[in-house]
């Protein structure tokens, strides 16, 4: 077990300029660190807020691909669409589960991940879904989207394993002041992220 013995300032906060970062996407650089002491060994060590925060994404990550990972019982899908397209991702978010209900499919769950490259419009969203899994290998028409005339690009996801590595090995880009870079539906709200990591 760690116990937290102090926080340190190593950084400035980002612009609370919301459009700044719009056209001039950069990694997110830490603002603050913890220092903790192992209780077994005296020892100490030290965690900045940005390999927490990369900490609890992946951690949302690996929960979501291992509780949908039965792929006999589990269909996931991706969408992805550019940032401008909405700053609001839950508005996305709707639409995409409003498809779904179209044609009877129940969304079981879901996560996003904001995310920036040049391959992939720019700033962009990740978005995974889970749903039971579908009798029919044909991508259904219905979930086709465009929003405000922009295409949503959407897909089954083909190989599971693959894409949950390629979203964990993402870097953190800042996104705003206190805007949020990753997110996942209710029933994951109640899992702890924290206490794997502090304790080393």
């Amino acid at each position: 077990m760690a116990k937290f013995i102090f926080k340190k300032r190593i950084g400035k906060r980002s612009r609370k300029d919301n459009k700044s970062f719009i056209n001039y996407p950069t990694i997110k650089k830490p603002v603050y660190s913890i220092v903790f002491q192992n209780e077994n060994t005296g020892s100490f060590f030290e965690i900045d807020d940005t390999a927490i925060m990369k900490h609890k994404r992946n951690k949302m990550i690996v929960q979501f691909f291992e509780k949908y990972s039965n792929q006999k019982k589990y269909q996931l899908f991706e969408f992805g669409l550019p940032f401008k397209t909405s700053e609001n991702v839950g508005l996305i978010i709707q639409k995409i589960k409003r498809r779904f209900d179209s044609i009877d499919i129940k969304v079981l769950g879901y996560i996003w991940v904001y995310d920036v490259g040049e391959e992939n419009f720019g700033a962009h969203y990740h978005i995974v879904v889970s749903t039971i899994k579908l009798n029919d290998y044909k991508y259904p028409d219905a979930l086709k989207i465009n929003f405000k005339g922009k295409k949503i690009h959407g897909d089954f996801v083909r190989k599971n394993n693959a894409f949950k590595n390629y979203l964990i090995g993402k870097c953190l880009y800042e996104k705003g002041y206190k805007k949020r870079l990753y997110g996942k539906s209710k029933f994951y709200r109640n899992v702890s992220t924290n206490k794997a990591l502090i304790e080393v």
